[in-house]
Protein backbone atom coordinates (compact mmCIF):
# COMPACT_ATOMS: atom_id res chain seq x y z
CA UNK A 1 0.00 0.00 0.00
CA UNK A 2 1.65 3.57 -0.64
CA UNK A 3 1.51 6.39 1.54
CA UNK A 4 -0.90 8.19 -1.19
CA UNK A 5 -3.74 5.70 0.01
CA UNK A 6 -3.01 5.92 3.68
CA UNK A 7 -3.85 9.69 3.12
CA UNK A 8 -6.45 9.13 0.88
CA UNK A 9 -8.24 6.67 3.41
CA UNK A 10 -7.87 8.56 6.21
CA UNK A 11 -9.34 11.76 4.24
CA UNK A 12 -12.19 10.00 3.09
CA UNK A 13 -13.18 8.85 6.62
CA UNK A 14 -12.25 12.50 8.09
CA UNK A 15 -14.78 13.60 4.85
CA UNK A 16 -17.43 11.61 5.29
CA UNK A 17 -17.56 12.31 9.35
CA UNK A 18 -17.86 16.06 8.61
CA UNK A 19 -21.04 15.23 6.29
CA UNK A 20 -24.47 14.92 8.58
CA UNK A 21 -27.74 14.95 6.94
CA UNK A 22 -30.88 15.99 7.09
CA UNK A 23 -32.44 13.57 9.20
CA UNK A 24 -30.29 13.93 11.67
CA UNK A 25 -27.91 17.12 11.66
CA UNK A 26 -28.38 20.42 11.04
CA UNK A 27 -25.63 23.13 11.37
CA UNK A 28 -21.90 23.22 13.09
CA UNK A 29 -19.62 24.67 15.53
CA UNK A 30 -17.41 22.76 18.01
CA UNK A 31 -20.10 20.90 20.52
CA UNK A 32 -20.19 22.64 23.72
CA UNK A 33 -23.01 22.10 26.70
CA UNK A 34 -22.28 24.78 28.97
CA UNK A 35 -24.33 26.72 31.89
CA UNK A 36 -24.82 29.52 29.34
CA UNK A 37 -25.36 27.74 26.13
CA UNK A 38 -28.15 25.11 27.82
CA UNK A 39 -30.31 25.74 30.29
CA UNK A 40 -31.36 22.85 32.49
CA UNK A 41 -34.77 21.95 32.34
CA UNK A 42 -35.14 18.42 34.11
CA UNK A 43 -33.64 17.06 37.32
CA UNK A 44 -31.51 13.86 37.71
CA UNK A 45 -32.82 10.70 37.15
CA UNK A 46 -35.78 11.98 34.96
CA UNK A 47 -36.66 9.48 32.54
CA UNK A 48 -36.86 10.52 29.04
CA UNK A 49 -38.93 9.36 25.97
CA UNK A 50 -38.15 10.33 22.26
CA UNK A 51 -40.86 11.05 19.70
CA UNK A 52 -40.31 12.20 15.97
CA UNK A 53 -42.27 14.66 13.81
CA UNK A 54 -42.90 14.30 10.36
CA UNK A 55 -41.09 15.97 7.69
CA UNK A 56 -43.16 18.80 5.94
CA UNK A 57 -42.60 20.46 2.83
CA UNK A 58 -40.95 24.08 4.06
CA UNK A 59 -38.77 22.54 6.87
CA UNK A 60 -35.69 24.25 6.66
CA UNK A 61 -32.40 23.23 8.33
CA UNK A 62 -29.05 25.18 8.46
CA UNK A 63 -25.89 23.45 8.93
CA UNK A 64 -22.46 23.90 10.36
CA UNK A 65 -19.86 21.53 9.54
CA UNK A 66 -16.29 21.49 10.87
CA UNK A 67 -13.51 18.56 10.63
CA UNK A 68 -9.89 19.07 11.27
CA UNK A 69 -7.50 15.89 11.09
CA UNK A 70 -3.90 16.37 11.93
CA UNK A 71 -1.20 13.39 11.05
CA UNK A 72 2.11 12.34 11.22
CA UNK A 73 3.57 10.08 9.16
CA UNK A 74 6.49 8.06 9.46
CA UNK A 75 8.16 5.28 6.64
CA UNK A 76 10.70 2.71 7.96
CA UNK A 77 13.35 0.94 5.40
CA UNK A 78 15.39 -1.82 6.22
CA UNK A 79 14.80 -0.48 9.87
CA UNK A 80 16.15 3.16 8.85
CA UNK A 81 13.63 6.26 9.39
CA UNK A 82 13.32 7.19 5.52
CA UNK A 83 10.74 10.11 5.89
CA UNK A 84 8.82 11.90 8.80
CA UNK A 85 6.36 14.24 7.70
CA UNK A 86 3.02 16.05 9.32
CA UNK A 87 -0.16 16.62 6.97
CA UNK A 88 -2.85 18.63 8.23
CA UNK A 89 -6.15 18.43 6.95
CA UNK A 90 -9.46 21.16 7.52
CA UNK A 91 -12.99 21.28 6.16
CA UNK A 92 -15.25 23.65 6.85
CA UNK A 93 -19.35 24.24 5.34
CA UNK A 94 -22.54 25.66 5.92
CA UNK A 95 -25.32 24.82 4.56
CA UNK A 96 -28.75 25.15 4.16
CA UNK A 97 -31.40 22.82 3.18
CA UNK A 98 -35.43 23.72 2.63
CA UNK A 99 -37.52 20.49 1.87
CA UNK A 100 -39.28 21.24 -1.36
CA UNK A 101 -41.27 17.55 -1.87
CA UNK A 102 -42.09 15.04 0.28
CA UNK A 103 -43.39 11.52 0.31
CA UNK A 104 -44.41 8.82 2.56
CA UNK A 105 -42.80 10.85 5.42
CA UNK A 106 -39.74 11.09 4.14
CA UNK A 107 -38.23 13.88 2.18
CA UNK A 108 -38.02 13.62 -1.51
CA UNK A 109 -36.85 16.97 -2.83
CA UNK A 110 -34.75 19.98 -1.55
CA UNK A 111 -33.31 22.87 -2.36
CA UNK A 112 -29.56 23.04 -0.94
CA UNK A 113 -27.11 26.04 -0.86
CA UNK A 114 -23.37 26.61 0.20
CA UNK A 115 -22.80 29.70 1.52
CA UNK A 116 -19.55 28.82 3.25
CA UNK A 117 -17.32 25.77 1.75
CA UNK A 118 -13.79 25.95 2.68
CA UNK A 119 -11.38 22.95 2.47
CA UNK A 120 -7.47 22.82 3.43
CA UNK A 121 -5.83 19.61 2.39
CA UNK A 122 -2.30 17.95 1.00
CA UNK A 123 -4.06 18.32 -2.59
CA UNK A 124 -4.63 22.22 -2.15
CA UNK A 125 -1.83 24.02 -4.64
CA UNK A 126 -0.78 25.18 -1.04
CA UNK A 127 -1.42 23.05 1.62
CA UNK A 128 -1.21 24.97 4.30
CA UNK A 129 -3.95 27.65 2.81
CA UNK A 130 -7.66 27.15 3.67
CA UNK A 131 -9.49 27.57 -0.61
CA UNK A 132 -13.28 27.86 -1.21
CA UNK A 133 -15.17 24.74 -2.44
CA UNK A 134 -16.42 25.11 -5.87
CA UNK A 135 -19.63 24.43 -4.32
CA UNK A 136 -19.07 28.05 -2.08
CA UNK A 137 -21.78 30.78 -2.77
CA UNK A 138 -23.92 28.20 -5.12
CA UNK A 139 -27.62 26.45 -4.88
CA UNK A 140 -28.46 23.11 -5.82
CA UNK A 141 -31.34 21.03 -6.37
CA UNK A 142 -31.74 17.79 -5.06
CA UNK A 143 -33.94 14.56 -5.17
CA UNK A 144 -34.08 11.18 -3.87
CA UNK A 145 -35.18 8.27 -6.69
CA UNK A 146 -34.90 5.30 -4.88
CA UNK A 147 -30.91 4.67 -3.63
CA UNK A 148 -29.94 7.24 -6.55
CA UNK A 149 -29.40 11.21 -5.53
CA UNK A 150 -30.25 13.53 -8.56
CA UNK A 151 -28.47 17.20 -8.21
CA UNK A 152 -29.10 20.26 -10.73
CA UNK A 153 -27.92 23.51 -10.46
CA UNK A 154 -30.33 26.34 -9.62
CA UNK A 155 -30.74 26.83 -13.33
CA UNK A 156 -31.80 22.72 -13.90
CA UNK A 157 -28.62 22.23 -15.35
CA UNK A 158 -26.49 18.81 -14.18
CA UNK A 159 -23.21 20.13 -12.17
CA UNK A 160 -19.70 19.61 -13.05
CA UNK A 161 -18.40 16.41 -11.91
CA UNK A 162 -16.12 18.13 -8.76
CA UNK A 163 -19.49 19.77 -7.63
CA UNK A 164 -21.85 16.71 -7.96
CA UNK A 165 -18.93 14.34 -5.61
CA UNK A 166 -19.21 17.71 -3.16
CA UNK A 167 -22.96 17.49 -2.89
CA UNK A 168 -23.86 13.63 -3.13
CA UNK A 169 -21.03 13.69 -0.35
CA UNK A 170 -22.57 16.12 2.28
CA UNK A 171 -26.31 14.93 1.28
CA UNK A 172 -25.74 11.38 0.98
CA UNK A 173 -28.26 10.30 3.25
CA UNK A 174 -30.71 12.69 2.66
CA UNK A 175 -34.76 10.84 2.42
CA UNK A 176 -33.38 8.24 4.04
CA UNK A 177 -34.39 6.98 7.30
CA UNK A 178 -32.82 8.52 10.92
CA UNK A 179 -31.63 4.56 12.32
CA UNK A 180 -30.56 6.69 15.40
CA UNK A 181 -33.43 8.20 15.95
CA UNK A 182 -35.43 4.87 15.02
CA UNK A 183 -33.51 3.40 17.77
CA UNK A 184 -34.44 5.82 20.40
CA UNK A 185 -38.09 6.48 19.48
CA UNK A 186 -40.39 4.67 22.03
CA UNK A 187 -37.11 3.96 24.74
CA UNK A 188 -37.34 5.06 28.19
CA UNK A 189 -33.91 6.28 29.23
CA UNK A 190 -32.97 7.68 32.51
CA UNK A 191 -29.83 9.95 33.36
CA UNK A 192 -27.16 7.42 33.53
CA UNK A 193 -28.31 5.23 31.66
CA UNK A 194 -26.00 3.41 28.89
CA UNK A 195 -27.64 1.99 25.79
CA UNK A 196 -24.98 -0.11 24.00
CA UNK A 197 -26.36 0.59 20.15
CA UNK A 198 -26.23 -1.44 17.29
CA UNK A 199 -22.65 -1.71 15.47
CA UNK A 200 -24.44 -1.66 12.22
CA UNK A 201 -26.32 1.78 12.86
CA UNK A 202 -22.78 3.51 13.45
CA UNK A 203 -21.43 2.01 10.49
CA UNK A 204 -24.32 2.73 8.37
CA UNK A 205 -24.28 6.27 9.78
CA UNK A 206 -20.41 7.58 9.94
CA UNK A 207 -19.34 5.62 7.16
CA UNK A 208 -17.15 3.08 9.45
CA UNK A 209 -18.67 -0.06 7.60
CA UNK A 210 -16.32 1.52 4.28
CA UNK A 211 -13.22 1.87 6.97
CA UNK A 212 -13.09 -0.89 8.76
CA UNK A 213 -15.19 -3.02 11.65
CA UNK A 214 -17.22 -0.78 14.52
CA UNK A 215 -16.18 -2.69 17.94
CA UNK A 216 -18.02 -0.51 20.10
CA UNK A 217 -20.91 2.52 20.08
CA UNK A 218 -22.01 3.57 23.48
CA UNK A 219 -24.01 6.37 24.36
CA UNK A 220 -24.34 7.22 27.65
CA UNK A 221 -27.63 9.88 28.82
CA UNK A 222 -25.64 12.56 31.06
CA UNK A 223 -28.24 15.20 31.12
CA UNK A 224 -30.87 16.84 29.93
CA UNK A 225 -31.22 20.70 29.12
CA UNK A 226 -32.45 23.23 26.63
CA UNK A 227 -29.96 23.70 23.88
CA UNK A 228 -30.83 26.78 21.70
CA UNK A 229 -34.05 27.11 23.65
CA UNK A 230 -34.83 23.04 22.81
CA UNK A 231 -35.29 20.64 25.23
CA UNK A 232 -32.34 18.12 24.25
CA UNK A 233 -30.78 14.67 26.12
CA UNK A 234 -27.23 15.17 26.01
CA UNK A 235 -25.29 12.13 25.67
CA UNK A 236 -21.79 11.17 25.99
CA UNK A 237 -20.53 9.38 23.07
CA UNK A 238 -18.01 6.70 22.15
CA UNK A 239 -17.13 4.99 19.23
CA UNK A 240 -13.78 2.80 18.35
CA UNK A 241 -13.09 0.70 15.43
CA UNK A 242 -10.50 -1.82 14.00
CA UNK A 243 -9.15 -2.05 10.95
CA UNK A 244 -9.14 -4.61 8.36
CA UNK A 245 -6.86 -5.32 5.35
CA UNK A 246 -8.02 -2.71 2.72
CA UNK A 247 -8.34 0.09 5.14
CA UNK A 248 -6.03 -0.43 7.99
CA UNK A 249 -7.75 2.01 9.98
CA UNK A 250 -7.90 2.07 14.00
CA UNK A 251 -9.96 4.94 15.59
CA UNK A 252 -11.08 5.97 19.09
CA UNK A 253 -12.98 8.79 19.01
CA UNK A 254 -15.39 10.15 22.19
CA UNK A 255 -17.54 13.19 22.40
CA UNK A 256 -21.06 14.92 23.49
CA UNK A 257 -24.57 14.61 21.48
CA UNK A 258 -27.21 16.45 21.87
CA UNK A 259 -30.80 15.01 20.85
CA UNK A 260 -33.75 17.12 20.79
CA UNK A 261 -36.12 15.28 22.39
CA UNK A 262 -39.67 15.81 20.44
CA UNK A 263 -38.12 14.93 17.30
CA UNK A 264 -35.36 12.98 17.76
CA UNK A 265 -33.24 15.11 15.76
CA UNK A 266 -29.36 15.55 16.96
CA UNK A 267 -29.01 18.99 17.59
CA UNK A 268 -25.18 19.29 17.58
CA UNK A 269 -22.37 16.70 18.19
CA UNK A 270 -18.42 16.68 18.92
CA UNK A 271 -16.25 13.46 18.18
CA UNK A 272 -12.37 14.06 19.03
CA UNK A 273 -9.72 10.53 19.00
CA UNK A 274 -6.78 9.26 17.95
CA UNK A 275 -6.46 8.15 14.37
CA UNK A 276 -3.84 5.21 13.69
CA UNK A 277 -2.96 3.28 10.33
CA UNK A 278 0.07 1.01 9.87
CA UNK A 279 0.73 -0.43 6.54
CA UNK A 280 3.75 -2.81 4.59
CA UNK A 281 4.53 -2.30 1.29
CA UNK A 282 7.34 -4.61 -0.32
CA UNK A 283 9.21 -3.93 2.57
CA UNK A 284 8.49 -0.65 3.54
CA UNK A 285 6.78 -0.06 6.58
CA UNK A 286 4.25 3.00 7.04
CA UNK A 287 2.98 4.40 10.37
CA UNK A 288 0.58 6.95 10.11
CA UNK A 289 -0.79 8.34 13.85
CA UNK A 290 -3.17 11.23 13.98
CA UNK A 291 -6.08 13.03 15.73
CA UNK A 292 -9.51 13.64 14.20
CA UNK A 293 -12.33 15.90 15.58
CA UNK A 294 -15.71 16.77 13.84
CA UNK A 295 -18.35 19.01 14.99
CA UNK A 296 -21.82 19.95 13.79
CA UNK A 297 -24.10 21.79 15.29
CA UNK A 298 -28.15 22.16 13.70
CA UNK A 299 -30.88 24.83 13.42
CA UNK A 300 -34.16 23.48 12.01
CA UNK A 301 -37.27 25.41 10.84
CA UNK A 302 -40.77 24.66 10.06
CA UNK A 303 -42.54 26.34 7.37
Amino acid sequence: MRIKSLFFLLFFLARYLSQPTIAAESVVQQATHNASASRRVFSSGEVVTFSQQPTQVGDRVAQRVGMELDLRTVIKQAGQVANDSSTAMRTRQQRQIEVMEVSGGQARRARVSYPLAKQMSPGNPDPTTEIAQVVEGKTYFISRVGEQLQVTDDTGAIPSKQEFEIVVGSMENFGKPNPLAEYLLGREIRVGDTLDVPLEIAAGMMGFDKMGSVEKFELQLEDLRDVDETPCAIFSATIFTTGSAESPLHIETTGSVAIEIGTARTIEATLEGPVTMTAIDNGVHYKTTGRLLMAVHSYYGSP
